[in-house]
């Protein structure tokens, strides 16, 4: 078995994965699991269809590889942002019960 099977079999495993996953409510967009899952898969399948070239699959997995990445760098501005809030959103004076107490 060529390597360029191989990574085309890996490729929709790990796409048929994320997409179970994510029906059977496993995970959800916001999971960086399933965004590494479609990046990883559309990677290797944009490999798998780089030799012999298929620009349709190729071309196709380069946007959906693409679109993965996105979602990774959205969740972690995203959690990012929420920790920033949280840390500046912390009294910088003591509250009430703690000066009562």
């Amino acid at each position: 078995m060529s390597a360029m099977v191989v990574l085309g079999l890996i490729a929709s495993v790990t796409l048929l994965a994320a997409f179970a996953l994510l029906n059977m409510g496993k995970l959800t967009p916001g999971h960086y699991t399933y965004q590494l899952l479609n990046l990883t898969g559309a990677g290797f399948l944009a490999a798998s269809a780089a030799n012999p070239m298929n620009p349709g699959v190729f071309w196709t997995e380069v946007v959906w590889a693409l679109l993965g990445l996105y979602g990774i760098i959205t969740i972690w501005v995203k959690r990012r942002t929420k920790k920033t809030v949280a840390a500046s959103s912390t009294p910088s004076t003591p509250d009430l019960a703690a000066a009562v107490a």
